[in-house]
């Protein structure tokens, strides 16, 4: 029995041995499995220290949020492993939502330090955009910074053209491009709805550094004398003459006199200060000696000068010699009753001021050139509507040029080198010298009618549904040419004539707003490269 128990004992023994060898080896498989993770977190860790991926992701989580990017980086291995394994998968979604919803990845992109840092995967889709990687299909994500601010963002808003963007429009991966759009030349407004296009900076000319030092001498017009102060100046009667040089201003009236100029060709400068000069029989201003006549009219005032219908010696209600300079803020009119309204045998240059000159024959008229480098200028000429011998370069300021009745003479008469740089101007008579594109770089367009088209006839121009200009004359007319900045090499352009402008405002034979109901179709003509001229059929 003793036997027998000690057998049961020991085979019992045996058993629970036999038993307990695979239970401890199953818990050495779970250790193992246990511990697997650890291990491939540590491979996986190894991967993500890839200094280019690494640098990257940490590059657009600092584009993102640099407190997001800081906490992100100061996770586990785990947890920065799962990031990575995420980033991939969550850049693709940025690219696929920014192609195909700008307005998404704009919403995204307006919240940018607190949207991005919502939430992991926003965080990465943003960075991404902000990176250039993804959202920069959008330029969506960053042009739509003009689209964040209006254009692409949101449904409705104004880009800075006019041009009204759908949200749609800023929802196109590349139409987040079009979120600049709005600095396009185009009108957001009706059909044919007409727009005076905006007037350029006039370009920077050097001014007369004498002017700022001189001592300014003064006359007062007095119906038919004038009192004065300062030298170089004496008073015979109705005739006021300056014999020195340097810088004169002048107000009041002189009802019927003259300011004759004879130094030893030093410079003068006329400063008007609501001044009014008519002279019966011959010119306003009669320059016959100088280095240089300048004619500035002050800020605020409004000037006149006006000559007799007859006179033999001078040819101008302002006739000089030599180069006539006109500049200032303020408002100059001439009237010439006998010839041109200003003749220079030498040059004139414009600079400045509102400038406006009805003339029996040419507004302005010079032997050697002119120049127009600024101001608001408006000629209306019995025969052209400024001509020279010489060149004619237009460089800035807004002009407006009306030729006479006669067939042969025009709106603009070169018989040098015509040169278009900037500015704008509009020209229109019988005839009219084109610019030479060889020396042009303005955008310029041209149209010769078949046949003359009668006094106060409408001409409208457009491209798509925006209105370019439209103008008529108070004459009849063969020629129509315009300089203008939102002129579009490769633009297609339509001309139509006749009909009625409603609303808008009529000056200076140039519309500005209103709506045309046209009359005549005259066909469309693609631009080319600043100088276009189209035969109207």
């Amino acid at each position: 029995m003793k036997n027998a128990t000690k057998h049961g004992q020991l085979a019992a023994l045996l058993t629970a041995l036999l038993l307990c060898i695979p239970m401890t080896a199953c818990g050495n498989q779970d250790a193992v499995a246990e511990n697997a993770p650890a291990e491939k977190s540590v491979t996986e860790s190894a991967e993500e220290a890839d200094p280019a991926e690494t640098t990257t992701a940490e590059a657009d989580e600092k584009d993102a949020s640099k407190t997001t990017a800081a906490s992100k980086k100061s996770g586990s291995k785990t947890t920065a492993s799962k990031e990575a394994s995420e980033k991939d998968g969550s850049a693709k979604t940025t690219k696929t939502t920014a192609a195909k919803s700008g307005s998404n990845a704009s919403d995204s992109g307006n919240q940018n330090a607190s949207g991005n840092g919502s939430s992991s995967a926003s965080g990465n889709n943003q960075s991404s955009g902000n990176s250039g990687h993804a959202g920069n299909t959008g330029n969506s994500g960053n042009n739509g910074n003009s689209g964040n601010s209006g254009s692409g963002q949101s449904s409705g808003s104004i880009a800075p053209g006019g041009n009204r963007s759908s949200g749609s429009n800023g929802s196109n991966g590349s139409n987040g491009n079009n979120g600049s759009n709005g600095n396009q030349n185009t009108v957001d407004n009706p059909v044919n709805e007409i727009v005076e296009p905006e007037n350029p900076d006039p370009a920077v000319t050097a001014d007369d550094p004498e002017e700022e030092t001189d001592p300014v001498k003064y006359i007062y017009l007095q119906d038919t004398t004038a009192q004065y102060s300062g030298d170089g100046i004496t008073v015979n009667g109705n005739i006021i003459t300056i014999g020195k040089g340097g810088t004169y201003e002048i107000t009041g009236t002189l009802s019927n006199g003259q300011i004759y100029i004879m130094t030893d060709k030093k410079k003068v400068r006329l400063h008007f200060n609501n001044a009014s000069i008519t002279n019966q029989a011959g010119s306003a201003i009669n320059c016959q000696n100088a280095k240089r006549l300048t004619l500035k009219s002050l800020p605020g005032t409004v000037n006149y000068l006006e000559d007799g219908g007859t006179h033999d010696l001078d040819k101008g209600t302002v006739f000089s010699e030599d180069t006539v300079y006109v500049k200032g803020e303020g408002v100059l009119n001439i009237k010439a009753n006998y010839a041109h309204g200003i003749q220079s045998d030498d040059d004139i240059i414009v600079n400045g001021s509102t400038l406006n000159i009805t003339a029996a024959k040419s507004c302005l008229h010079s032997n050697d050139g002119i120049e127009i480098n600024g101001g608001n200028v408006f000629c209306d000429g019995g025969t052209n509507g400024i001509k020279t011998d010489g060149y004619i370069t237009i460089t800035g300021g807004r002009s407006v040029f009306l030729g006479g009745v006669r067939e042969e003479k025009g709106a603009i008469y070169c018989d040098g080198t015509f040169t278009v740089t900037g500015g704008c101007f509009y020209a229109i008579g019988n005839t009219c010298t084109i610019p030479d594109a060889a020396t042009t770089s303005a955008n310029v367009i041209g149209m010769m009618f078949p046949s003359a088209q009668p006094a106060n006839t409408v001409v409208n121009v457009t491209s798509g549904n925006n209105g370019i200009f439209t103008v008529t004359s108070p004459r009849q007319f063969k020629y129509v040419v315009y300089a203008g900045a939102n002129l579009l090499t490769g633009a297609e352009y339509h001309v139509d004539t006749g009909g009625t402008v409603d609303g808008g405002i009529w000056e200076n034979s140039v519309y500005n707003g209103g709506s045309y109901s046209y009359s005549n179709d005259c066909g469309n003509f693609i631009a080319g490269n600043t100088v276009t001229f189209y035969n109207v059929p």
